[in-house]
């Protein structure tokens, strides 16, 4: 149960805190502050210089990262070292030309998607 004889001693002491309590900040508390929102206000080239500083290192780890699985995965393959870190495909004119390497339908003419 909740003992209510203790209300006078909690008015009492929300009387003191409220009395304590500022009315009002400082002079010159609105300012200091607008000056240091300005300060530190960033620009939109300093915001892209720090994501960029952020962003390319994980970036280029994960690229590095994809190019070495990607050149051993074929290093058995007969292609050269940078064909296999970018995985690129053999490609032959026939290939490039042939309407089922890039479209469902075999039948489809070549040039007519």
């Amino acid at each position: 149960m909740i003992d209510h004889s203790d209300d006078a001693r909690d008015d009492a002491l929300s009387a003191l805190l409220r009395a304590s309590a500022p009315d009002k900040f400082g002079a010159g508390f609105a300012d200091r502050v607008l000056t240091r929102v300005r300060a530190e206000e960033a620009s939109l080239a300093a915001t892209l210089q720090r994501q960029f500083v952020r962003i390319v290192p994980l970036a280029a780890a994960a690229a590095l990262l994809l190019a070495s699985l990607n050149w051993w995965n074929a290093r058995s393959a007969h292609t050269s070292a940078i064909d296999a870190a970018l995985n690129l495909p053999q490609v032959s004119i026939a290939t490039a030309y042939a309407s089922t390497a890039y479209y469902d339908n075999p039948d489809a003419p070549i040039g007519m998607p």
